[in-house]
């Protein structure tokens, strides 16, 4: 009898090329409207300013006009990064007058959720103050009622409404809320200065979806 002979070939992993997996990422685009909005008037702290037509930002015969919206963003909570967030809003007051200052419109990320059936310059909730009257909120830098806004455009005090959307880049704030790292708490919106800069834009509630509030993301999947 023969003897057999048996040959084993061992292959080192290290000798079989890496194919590197290719995954690809898609740039898509969407427009959001449907948001949550109010005023916050000082001259009235306690009023729910909820069916308004308008929301406001600036100040006008001693009195400061604020407002808070939000936006669902949880049909994003899985996008790999939103590249671009927009909100536009639709100028449309004071119609015939200038203002004797500029109105630099800042956004600011709300410290805590709020309810629109009850918030006001008071109040975040029923029965649930701010701390500050007129919003509790973080700049940018994580500093509480801090200065330093997510976004803000100027609209000069000379300029009059031109009736059309002006945009301010949230895409910052709209990352934190999207990557998970933070609630979803919405815009708190309001005026560097708050002293004869008075303008108005028209809300969700304004009863024409070519002037409601928008937001416009760019983001990869």
């Amino acid at each position: 009898q023969k003897p057999s002979l048996n040959i084993t070939k061992k292959v080192s992993s290290e000798n079989i090329p890496v194919v590197p997996e290719i995954i690809e990422k898609i740039t898509l685009n969407a427009t959001l409207t449907g948001a949550i909005d109010n005023r916050l008037r000082e001259a009235s702290p306690d009023a729910v300013y909820q069916d308004s037509t308008f929301i406001d930002v600036g100040g006008m015969n001693n009195a400061v006009y604020r407002d808070i919206m939000w936006f669902d963003l949880n049909e994003f909570n899985n996008a790999t990064e939103v590249t671009s967030a927009n909100l536009s809003l639709y100028w449309y007051y004071p119609a015939e007058n200038s203002r004797l200052n500029d109105t630099v419109i800042e956004v600011y990320k709300p410290a805590s959720s709020w309810n629109s059936s009850y918030v006001s310059w008071n109040n975040r909730d029923k029965n649930v103050a701010w701390k500050n009257p007129g919003g509790d909120w973080y700049d940018k830098n994580g500093v509480s009622q801090g200065d330093t806004p997510y976004a803000s455009i100027t609209l000069k005090g000379s300029e009059l409404p031109d009736n059309k959307y002006h945009e301010i880049d949230v895409t910052e704030l709209v990352n934190e809320y999207v990557s998970g790292n933070y609630a979803n708490t919405g815009f708190l919106i309001k005026a560097r200065d708050e002293n004869n800069n008075y303008v108005a834009f028209y809300s969700n509630n304004c009863g024409n979806e070519t002037q409601v509030p928008k937001l416009q993301l760019e983001y990869i999947n």
